[in-house]
C-alpha cells in the first residue's frame, strides 16, 4: 500500500472558498490520504461548511480551537495531528490540481522537503498572469544564505517527510512558518525543487500576497526571520554568529552598521540575491548602497 500523506489545512474565515478546496484536495488521483483541519475561531460559515464535509468524508479529522492562536502555532497544532509519512501544506483558498499529491510523492527521494510553483487564480477562479516563482527558477547555487533576507519555499506546495518534524518543532511564533521550514531544509541541504505549477493560488483582498509590503513591513519581516533563524538550534557556531551579527545589524542600523550591510550585500551578492541579475564591481557596489539607502 502506498504511505499515508496527510494534508494540514488551518482555516480561518474562509467560507468563500473553502467548498472549492476541500473538493480539489478529496479528488487527488494519491487516495491514501487523511485531512487534518484547525479551525482557530472562525466566525463565518466555515465551521458549518467543515462539519458537513467531515460527515461525508471519513478522511478528514476536525479540530476547533477554543480561542484563536494565530497563525504558526495553528499550524504546529496542525502538523502535530499528522500521522502521515507524508505532510502537505494546504492553504484554505486554493484549488489544488489534481495529481499534486502523486508528483509531489513521486519525487521527493530522500530529502526532507520538495516544494513546486503556483498558478494565481483571482476570486472567480480564473487563471491570471503571473506566477509564484519564474520558469527559470532553480535550487542551483542556492544556499541557507539564500533565504535570509526573501523566501521562496511557500507552505501550499510543500510536501514533507515524518523525519523533518523534530527539526522544524518548535515553529516560532514571530515570522511565517514557511519561511522556518525552507530554511531548516536548505541548511541541512534536504531539499528538493519539482518545477511544476501544481496549484491554482487564489489573490484577493484577505490574502497576504494581495497586501502590499511598505518599507516598514519589509525591514519587520527581516527582523523577524533573522530573530528566528538565529535560534536554530542545529546552527554551526559560524553560521550562528553569522546571523546573529546581521539581526544586532538591522536591529541598530547605526552608521557602521550600514557600512557592515553594504559590504556584507557587496561580497555575498550572488548568495543572498540568487535570483537577481548577475552584478560586478561597481555595478554590485550601487546596488548594496541603493537596497541600504532603499530599505532602511
Amino acid at each position: 500500500m502506498e504511505p499515508l500523506i496527510s494534508i494540514a489545512l488551518c482555516t480561518y474565515n474562509g467560507a468563500n472558498f473553502l467548498p472549492q478546496q476541500l473538493d480539489s484536495i478529496l479528488n487527488q488521483t494519491y487516495k491514501n490520504i487523511e485531512l487534518v483541519i484547525v479551525d482557530d475561531g472562525s466566525s463565518d460559515g466555515t465551521k458549518d461548511i467543515l462539519k458537513q464535509y467531515a460527515v461525508k468524508h471519513e478522511q478528514i479529522k476536525l479540530y476547533f480551537n477554543e480561542k484563536n492562536i494565530g497563525f504558526n502555532a495553528n499550524f504546529q497544532k496542525a502538523i502535530a495531528y499528522c500521522l502521515g509519512d507524508f505532510i502537505a501544506i494546504s492553504d484554505q483558498d486554493d484549488i489544488w490540481l489534481k495529481n499534486k499529491l502523486e508528483l509531489l510523492y513521486q519525487s521527493i527521494g530522500n530529502n526532507w522537503l520538495i516544494f513546486s510553483n503556483s498558478s494565481f487564480i483571482n476570486e472567480q477562479g480564473e487563471i491570471t498572469s503571473g506566477q509564484l516563482l519564474n520558469e527559470t527558477f532553480s535550487l542551483k547555487g542556492k544556499t541557507f544564505k539564500s533565504l535570509l533576507f526573501s523566501n521562496f519555499v511557500t507552505g501550499h506546495t510543500s510536501l514533507f517527510s515524518k523525519k523533518f518534524k523534530p527539526f522544524l518543532f518548535p515553529i516560532p511564533k514571530e515570522g511565517f512558518y514557511d519561511w522556518w521550514m525552507g530554511f531548516i531544509a536548505i541548511y541541512h541541504q534536504k531539499i528538493t525543487y519539482l518545477a511544476e505549477k501544481l496549484t491554482l493560488h487564489r489573490i484577493h483582498n484577505n490574502s497576504v500576497m494581495y497586501k502590499l509590503q511598505g518599507r516598514d513591513e519589509r525591514y519587520k519581516e527581516i527582523i523577524d526571520n533573522l530573530a528566528m533563524t538565529k535560534n536554530y538550534k542545529n546552527l554551526d557556531k559560524n553560521d550562528e554568529r553569522l546571523i546573529y551579527k546581521l539581526f544586532k545589524t538591522y536591529s541598530s542600523l547605526g552608521f557602521f552598521d550600514k557600512i557592515f550591510l553594504v559590504k556584507m550585500f557587496f561580497t555575498n551578492y550572488h548568495l543572498l540575491f540568487p535570483d537577481l541579475k548577475p552584478r560586478h564591481g561597481l555595478s554590485r557596489l550601487n546596488y548594496a548602497l541603493k537596497l541600504v539607502r532603499k530599505t532602511y
